[in-house]
This record gives C-alpha cells, structure tokens and sequence, in this order.
C-alpha cells in the first residue's frame, strides 16, 4: 500500500482590519501545504496525503495544483474525501491539467484525504500538489453594525413567524470564496435560474469566482454546507463606483431556491426595509425592526453621484451582498455594501446601500 502523507498546520488566526466598512469579512487563514502525489510509471509515488487545518475550523478548502507535463494517464483522476471517508469530489486528471489550478468545494470539518487514482502508462504522469489548505473559522467577535437595540432575528423564527418573508429569503445564500486575505464570506442573492448579485468587493475577479462555493439553506450553525452548495462559474459583470457584481452559479439554483423580484419605485425616506443576510458567515438572520430607509438619496462609492440610500437596518460584517427589500412587497430596492465608516461621522452608526435602479440600468437586468 502506498504511504499517506499528512499535513498538520497550526497557526493562529489573524485580527483583520476593514477599510471604511467596505470589505469581505476574512474567516480563516489560508496555509501553504505544499504536498505532492504522483500516479506515475517511472517510479513508486505517494498517491494519497491527509491534510489538517485549524482544530476550530468548520470547514476547509483545499488547492490543487498540476504539476507534471500534459501527457495524463488516460483515466487518471484525483479524488476528494472528508474525515468520515465521504466522497467530496472528484476531478479528471485532464480537466486538471486544463486548468492548472482547482479549489476544492468546502469540506465539512478540520481535514481531508486527496488521492489520486488510475493506471500508470509509460511515457505519461499526472503529479498534483496539494499547494493550499483555507480554514474558516466563525469569528469570536465580528464587527456589529447595528442601529440602537441588537434587532437581527434568527431566519427559523422568521419561518414559523413570517412565513411571507422567508419565501422571500430564499434566493439569499452564502457566498464562502479564497481572497488575497484569506478564505471570506459575503451574501448574495439569486436575480434569475443561474445569475446571482453580490458586491464588488466581494467577488471581482474570475480567479475569485472559481474559488467560491454558493451555500442555500444555511440555516442552523451545525449544518455549515446548507441543504445546496454550487460553485461560481464565471464572473458575467462587475461595476466597482456602484459595488456590484452579476456572476454565474452551476447546476440553476434559481429553479429550486426562487429568484427575487426588483422594486420599481424609487426608496423613499423612513420607508420599511428588510434585510436577508449571512451577517459574519453566520446562518441567515433577517433585519426588519427599526430597519427603515434613513437617508435618502446619498453618496457611495464615487460622490456626488447619489447613488446610495441609508439604512437604520442591522447587519454585520459578511452582510455585504445582501439584498434591502421594500417591506410592503419583499422586493429589491439596494444592494448593501457598507457598513458603519468610524472617520466619517454622518455614517459612524448608519449603513449603506446602491439603489438597485443604477444596478439594473448598468447590468441589463
């Protein structure tokens, strides 16, 4: 039998700072592992490695890099299993050697077994690094955004007590990806069967998109995976001044989990809001207490464009995406994106969101 070679990485997650309350909340380190596995004829190669993140992790990812030349086995594959010997995944050793580089769907848990299988041929290998392992980890204490009294109501009181409102929460999702800094999390929401909004701070990038998975039904902290998880596909389109992003999920989520509906009216002050959202990666919460349009229309990204509306709605770090809908028809008005901005004191204790109009005028929608 083949050695297993094992990975075991201890290291201490970092404080992360944000910059002007606008950036994807960082759950996590991402560790190098550097670990290769080899189905080759030339020699006897470890197939097999075992690699362990944080002890307080809830789930990991892992990178896999191909390594060796584009002559692959025919049927080589690597596959993916978590602790409990459960298939992940699995990847043709050509689809690999395509891409060059895949991150792993999260894996429940703090560790993951990677094999490749398939028959050696002479003149050809398949080598795989095991180049990266990302841990998240629920921040002990995420940043709170939040307006007067702690109003943020758990979505499995919603469901029993405003059954209307979670029909409409829904299409909202976790979206759990492998920043510059780390793995992160935002929320985002479905806008037809296979299109999803989100920030631009979020997701910006191809590289970004690959590495994210989309969660639907997280609803309690033990079931981190949700009840659906799909991956990002592609990134359709992106606008930095108004922080948002239209990417693509596999497998048309929308036809299971709904797709929410735009507002056609323009916000108006003190008008009633609801916020559905993954505030610090955490199960979905909904804000609808105190959650009112404050200010009306206001700066975002880029001033004087009025692009923004306030909101006296609670989120948190890791809300960012989340959708602010009109409380008397639970559809989209704005897309928050931004939390509490101590150096400015107008917005010191008010949070942010771009006026969906601007977003459908400049994505098509």
């Amino acid at each position: 039998m083949a050695a297993v070679l094992t990975a075991s990485l201890n290291w201490q997650v970092a404080a992360q700072t944000f910059q002007n309350g606008r950036a994807p909340l960082v759950v996590g380190q991402t560790q190098d592992v550097r670990l290769e596995i080899a189905l080759a004829d030339a020699q006897p190669a470890n197939r097999t490695a075992v690699v362990q993140g944080l002890p307080s992790a809830t789930t990991i990812k892992l990178r896999l890099d191909h390594i060796s030349g584009p002559n692959v086995p025919l049927g080589a594959i690597v596959v993916i299993r978590d602790a409990g010997n459960n298939e992940v995944a699995r990847y043709a050793g050509a689809k690999l050697a395509e891409e060059r580089r895949i991150w792993t769907p999260l894996i429940k848990g703090t560790s993951a077994q990677v094999e490749v299988a398939g028959q050696p041929q002479a003149g050809a290998e398949f080598r795989v690094l095991i180049g990266a392992v990302a841990s998240n980890v629920p921040p002990l204490k995420p940043t709170l955004n939040i307006v007067r009294d702690f109003d943020l109501e758990n979505i499995e009181y919603i469901r029993v007590n405003q059954p209307e409102m979670f029909v409409a929460s829904r299409p909202v999702a976790k979206i759990s990806f492998v920043s510059s800094e780390g793995p992160a999390a935002c929320t985002g929401f479905m806008v037809s069967d296979d299109r999803m909004l989100t920030n631009h701070h979020c997701i910006n990038t191809d590289e970004v998109c690959k590495s994210a998975d989309v969660i639907f039904g997280f609803n309690k902290s033990e079931s981190p995976l949700g009840d659906e998880m799909q991956q990002c596909l592609r990134l359709v389109d992106k606008d930095e001044d108004l922080d948002a992003a239209l990417i693509e999920v596999a497998g048309s989520p929308g036809k299971r989990w709904g797709s929410l509906s735009f507002s056609d009216p323009i916000p108006t002050l003190n008008e009633a809001a609801v916020v559905v959202q993954h505030p610090a990666g955490f199960p979905k919460f909904v804000s609808r207490i105190d959650c009112v349009v404050s200010t009306m229309p206001a700066d975002g990204v880029k001033t004087g464009k009025g692009s923004d509306f306030g909101h006296s709605c609670d989120t948190m770090d890791g809300s960012s995406g989340s959708p602010v809908l009109r409380r008397a028809d639970l559809k989209v008005m704005g897309l928050h994106h931004w939390g509490f901005v101590d150096q400015v004191e107008k917005w010191s204790a008010e949070n942010r969101a771009v006026q969906i109009r601007f977003i459908r005028e400049r994505f098509g929608l």
